[in-house]
């Protein structure tokens, strides 16, 4: 037959396997949302480095339109130099 202090042994027993899958599934839980946060960043760091991509060709567009009206006054003035 069991007597009480066995079963308050077995219950202690239990109560200190739930307190550690309680712990278990609260560090499961932080971790999932510690990835989530992760994962958020990473999407913004992306977005972020595709517009400065997308920045860096503008600029390099602008660059070359500039470069060509460069070309082309200087292809003026030395005609007009000539005459």
């Amino acid at each position: 037959m069991t007597t009480l202090e066995d079963l308050e042994a077995r219950v202690a027993a239990l109560e200190a396997s739930q307190a550690d899958y309680r712990a278990v599934l609260a560090a499961v839980n932080a971790l999932g949302a510690n990835q989530r946060e992760l994962a958020e960043g990473q999407r913004k760091l992306e977005s972020d480095v595709g517009e400065l991509k997308s920045g860096v060709a503008d600029t390099n567009v602008r660059v070359r339109s500039l470069e060509e009206g460069q070309a082309e006054i200087k292809d003026l003035l030395i005609r007009a130099l000539d005459k």
